[in-house]
């Protein structure tokens, strides 16, 4: 009995060693979205474009809406030499490079060439290679997934009448400092705990773009768009140094070029979506309110000062030719 036990677990053995071997190198992509969104799809499209370059050498496989947990914990875990990249945002990646965190501000940019402008800058490049001395590499930052808005239960015309809405967004300084500048409570959940916060009336409303609002059905717990527009949420993938330096120069490559090029692809695709989108939430009973940007943006100046970029903001614009 312990003799043909021993043969089957040496059999065991033998085909995880032989499925392992089919890939030299993996990688698990970690995001908040769901399988639906449109950005996943980006997503899997860079997946199966270095899976393919590298004859199933490097093998990447999509784990959406939070499946191996929170981000702040994949991140952690990437840094440690796991292989785990993450889609991100410049207000996490704000946690270990400060000043880039300036790119999660509320209209710090007003579309996604004005946001590609500012990426192609020295000053960013120079952030992104104080990531990799941080333990982070930057596969690309180009995934883009629209203009975020104020999405509650009660019409909002001005930063006046967000005075006491309580209002979720991700939990960085870039993030609560806009929203707060703009007049609302921030108050920091995961995106999967949204809709039912809402529902249950824990919190009041939340700011997420159109990709979001529509994938997760939010139409269902919220009744007005306040289209303020207020953040272009371009988003970063992100991976540990410590596993991608291992990698042939090659693999290297095929990853940088593919995550690069299909995120570029991606947020065309987004972009052009977005009246689309819109329309599915007013055909769902939501009521568009279209506001005074200006005086929003006039009070996320606030914001800003507040964290120390007002001059910041200035150099870049003038560095991006803004």
């Amino acid at each position: 009995m312990k003799k043909l036990f021993a043969v089957s677990l040496a059999l065991v053995m033998a085909l995880v060693l032989c499925s392992s071997s089919f890939a030299a190198f993996e990688l698990r992509i970690s995001t908040t979205q769901t399988e639906t969104s449109m950005i996943y799809a980006g997503l899997q499209a860079a997946a199966d474009e270095i899976n393919t370059k590298t004859n199933g050498e490097v093998k990447v496989t999509i784990y959406p809406s939070s499946q191996l947990g929170g981000e702040e914990d994949m991140i952690d875990q990437a840094i440690a030499g796991i292989g785990i990249a993450v889609l991100s945002d410049a207000g996490r990646m704000s946690n270990y490079v400060n000043d880039i965190g300036i790119f999660n501000m509320a209209y710090f940019v007003d579309n996604y060439d004005a946001g590609l402008k500012v990426i192609n800058t020295a000053t960013f490049k120079k952030w992104t290679e104080e990531l990799v001395n941080q333990g982070i590499r930057v596969l690309c930052f180009n995934y883009y997934d629209g203009a975020r808005s104020f999405m509650q239960n009660k019409e909002v015309k001005s930063p006046a009448d967000l005075k006491g809405v309580v209002t979720r967004t991700p939990s960085a300084a870039p993030y609560n400092a806009s929203i707060k500048a703009m007049g609302a409570t921030p108050y920091n959940i995961a995106w999967s705990e949204v809709y039912n916060a809402i529902q249950t009336k824990m919190i009041d409303a939340c700011e997420v773009q159109y990709t979001s609002a529509v994938s997760t059905h939010i139409y269902e717990v919220c009744k007005y768009v306040a289209k303020t527009e207020h953040i272009n949420l371009f988003n970063c993938l992100i991976c540990g140094e410590a596993w991608f330096k291992q990698l042939p120069d090659e693999y290297k490559n095929i990853i940088l070029e593919a995550c690069y090029n299909n995120g570029i692809k991606n947020a065309r695709e987004i972009e052009a979506a977005q009246a689309d989108l819109e329309k599915v939430l007013i055909d769902n009973g939501m009521t568009i309110t279209h506001v005074d940007k200006e005086e929003f943006k006039k009070a996320a100046a606030a914001a800003y000062e507040e964290l120390g970029w007002t001059n910041l903001r200035k150099a870049i614009y003038e560095e991006a030719g803004l």
